[in-house]
């Protein structure tokens, strides 16, 4: 499946998009740990900003209490 641009309707993420990550742009300590909590694919990369948006979710649920 290909994956779309949230920002261009019917264009392709990929690396020709200045947002795009490729796993061979980070080094490997980053990668793995992205890689570990489920923000970013070995093999593929990702857009930025969804990078950022994942991260950020598992940080906040991570990080949250709740009241039971």
């Amino acid at each position: 499946m290909t994956k779309t641009c949230p920002f261009t309707a019917g264009r392709e993420c990929n690396s020709e998009c200045p947002l795009f990550v490729s796993p061979d742009d980070l080094n490997e300590f980053v990668s793995a740990r992205l890689c570990s909590i489920g923000v970013l694919d070995k093999k593929n990369g990702n857009c930025s900003l969804k990078m950022l948006a994942l991260s950020q979710s598992r940080m906040i649920f991570e990080n949250t209490n709740t009241r039971a």
